[in-house]
């Protein structure tokens, strides 16, 4: 996947990808999804990244809890997706108390 983003963005900071493409292998493993986020969705979340300092500053100081990174949109592109994110964000932060 390295090799992917490297083509697109080859000066692409090496903090936002190693960030990016964890919260990428997170989303794809979470239980449920209808779509795993793609190669595709990947390359355009991290375009919209590049683009917008505060999304990239919210995902280097993402908290797990949340569960739902910046600019999710790009990623989970179904609406019953994005809803099963939230809702394992809230399970998560009702553990952490």
């Amino acid at each position: 996947m390295q090799a992917i983003v490297d083509v697109h963005f080859p000066e692409i900071a090496p903090r936002l990808v190693g960030e990016a493409l964890e919260v990428f292998f997170e989303l794809r493993q979470a239980p449920g999804l209808k779509k795993k986020p793609s190669t595709s969705e990947l390359v355009d979340w991290l375009k919209l990244l590049m683009a917008d300092d505060l999304a990239r500053e919210a995902l280097y100081q993402r908290d797990p809890a949340k569960a739902i990174p910046p600019l999710a949109g790009a990623l989970v592109k179904n609406e019953q997706d994005t809803q099963l994110l939230e809702r394992l964000a809230f399970m998560l932060r009702r553990k952490s108390r």
